[in-house]
């Protein structure tokens, strides 16, 4: 077994493929050092601490708190980047108790402070959540918001920094057992993309003159069918980022008022169009 290290308190393809086959490399995550990163580095009071389990997977727990602006826990591996440039995505298996976990990444050409690239999985409320994420799914952040920046596609030749980032403003204890972490590469690509990108666009285009137009209701309503209808025809595949990302938004929406449902629902549409 490979040297690993957790040092504690250091202070985010194929849609119509249910996890298809393809040629992957081994996990990764043994031979990494994990640290933890909280938001007691800007004042918060969350805490988390790491551990690895008799079946060589890493233990992430602690407690999420809101308290002094606070909000985010994470982890990140240190000191190690990779040549990833034959491959199309991530393959990351995790038991994450139903949260919305955030998979990170850097380039280390175009290091992001506070920040960095990041791709949303939502997990299963019981039980392991397996998930091949597209580097193209992964989007720039700072602080939480996105800006603009080089692609994670074009550096792939050196990607490192991997972590997972809680910051979903549900305080209280977590659990997340991260099982495996590797770079995969799909062997053939769906057909679907188009027909996907297409409904999305047009709804959209329908959508945002609807919200301007003061009837966010209309425009909710418009998203939600169009994602609706996407997972419904396999159009999403089943068990795929995509579609985990599009049921989440539909129950997400379900719950709030209707100018919160039609960003809820837009944001992962988004995601989605950036990913094909």
């Amino acid at each position: 077994m490979c040297s690993r290290i957790l040092l504690a308190g250091f202070v985010t393809w194929s849609l119509a493929q249910s996890l298809p086959a393809y040629a992957a490399v081994k996990n990764v995550i043994t031979e990494l050092s994990w640290v933890t990163q909280n938001d007691t580095v800007m004042g918060g009071v969350s805490r988390a601490q790491l551990a690895w389990n008799a079946a060589d997977e890493l233990v992430w727990t602690g407690n999420l708190s809101l308290d002094n602006n606070g909000g985010f826990v994470s982890i990140f591996a240190r000191d190690r980047w990779f040549d990833w440039t034959a491959y199309d995505g991530l393959e990351v298996v995790l038991t994450g108790g139903g949260r919305a976990i955030q998979v990170t990444a850097q380039r280390r050409d175009a290091r992001v402070r506070a920040g960095g690239y990041r791709a949303l999985i939502p997990t299963e409320s019981k039980g392991d959540t397996r998930v091949v994420i597209p580097f193209s799914a992964f989007v720039l952040k700072r602080f939480g918001r996105p800006i603009r920046g080089p692609d994670l596609r074009s550096g792939l030749g050196q990607i490192g920094r991997l972590g997972l980032l809680i910051a979903d403003k549900q305080p209280g204890p977590f659990r997340v057992i991260l099982k495996s972490m590797r770079p995969v590469r799909v062997g053939k690509r769906s057909t679907l993309g188009a027909e996907v990108r297409q409904r999305l666009v047009s709804a959209i285009e329908v959508g945002v003159p609807a919200f301007n137009s003061g009837d966010v209701s209309a425009c909710a309503t418009i998203y939600g069918r169009t994602i609706r209808e996407l997972l419904e025809q396999g159009l999403l595949g089943d068990g795929t980022w995509a579609s985990r990302l599009a049921r989440q938004a539909l129950d997400r929406a379900a719950k709030q008022p209707s100018r919160d449902a039609a960003w809820t629902l837009r944001r992962a549409m988004d995601q989605i169009l950036a990913s094909l």
